[in-house]
């Protein structure tokens, strides 16, 4: 029984781990837009969070530069076997979208 179990806790830890990296994919996609802010990323990460039926352990993490957002998620895990962690965490990063008036192109 113990190995049934310990297959299935993989699964969900495998599985979490993809929820998570799409959930931080979307927030940094969103925060990347031109003329976009941390608190549209964050509706963003929350809406494909409900979508997947994700529960987020922590408050999600976005940082920016002039070239390049990065967005980090934790995402609360099930367990089946205790040993195993309660949440995982996955971080994304997107280069900015470059907005050139047509004239400058």
């Amino acid at each position: 029984m113990f190995v049934v179990l310990l297959v299935v806790q993989a699964a969900v830890v495998m599985h979490a781990a993809n929820i998570a990296h799409h959930v931080a994919a979307q927030g940094a996609m969103s925060a990347a837009r031109h003329g976009s802010s941390p608190e549209e990323a964050l509706v963003a990460i929350s809406t494909a969070a409900t979508a997947v039926g994700a529960r987020l352990a922590a408050p999600p993490f976005i940082t920016g530069t002039a070239d390049d957002v990065t967005v980090r998620v934790w995402v609360a895990l099930p367990r089946a076997v205790p040993m195993f962690a309660e949440q995982i965490s996955r971080e994304v990063s997107v280069p900015r979208e470059r907005y050139i008036a047509y004239n400058d192109r």
